[in-house]
């Protein structure tokens, strides 16, 4: 799930710290990185396929300098986001897929380890797997078939997205598994985190490392 990386309509809260269009760049190296995660996991399980989620509507050339060899595109459609996943993973399940897994583009650095997993679980008894994030949110959620009321009452946006799909979940009977917990990168302070993770360890988010370097926000 991803908006087009559009000046002043992406990671406005880095607003500030970063200038409109510093922002929608670091956005576009978000998505470089999380195509290629993809790609690496698309490699060590064939049957995977990469589709993106996009918005909003008409802003498809935003996305052709970002690599993304081999991926469909599916517009999102919905008031919230809950009525965009629905819709997306409606379409998808539609178009035959035996599992999805949906992920955004806020977790440059997340293991493919991680969504190895999610494939894992999703083959085995869970109904669901979710990838608990910091900020009380989630950076994944996965599903054999569409439970739509996981995305129903939801206060999207909020500090109760978690809670409020966990206990979905727990209403409709569903087994659910949870992921390893993560973080978004949405504030200055998370940005100031993602920049020492990657100064710490040189293999992770090439592309967003090296946009960060340009703008010496790591060394």
């Amino acid at each position: 799930m991803a908006k087009a990386p559009i000046e002043g309509q992406v990671k406005t809260r880095l607003m500030g710290t970063l200038s409109p269009a510093e922002a929608a760049e670091l956005y576009a190296n978000f998505l470089r990185d999380t195509f290629f995660l993809m790609e690496v996991l698309r490699d060590e399980r064939e049957t995977v396929s990469l589709i993106l989620c996009y918005s909003p509507e008409g802003e498809e050339e935003s996305f052709e300098n970002i690599e993304r060899e081999g991926s469909l595109m599916l517009l999102q459609r919905g008031e919230d986001l809950g009525e965009r996943l629905v819709n997306c993973l409606t379409d998808l399940f539609d178009f035959g897929f035996e599992s999805l897994v949906v992920i955004g583009g806020d977790t440059p650095t997340l293991p493919v380890e991680i969504l190895d997993e999610a494939f894992d679980q999703l083959a085995g008894e869970a109904d669901v797997v979710l990838g608990p994030s910091e900020d009380e949110g989630y950076y994944l959620i996965g599903m054999r078939r569409l439970h739509a009321e996981l995305f129903r009452d939801i206060p999207w946006s909020s500090a109760g997205v978690l809670a409020a799909t966990r206990r979905q979940a727990s209403i409709a009977g569903l087994k659910l598994i949870e992921m390893p917990l993560w973080y978004d990168v949405d504030t200055p302070e998370e940005l100031d985190r993602l920049g020492s993770e990657l100064r710490d360890d040189k293999t992770l988010a090439r592309h967003t490392a090296k946009y960060l370097q340009e703008l010496a926000k790591i060394s």
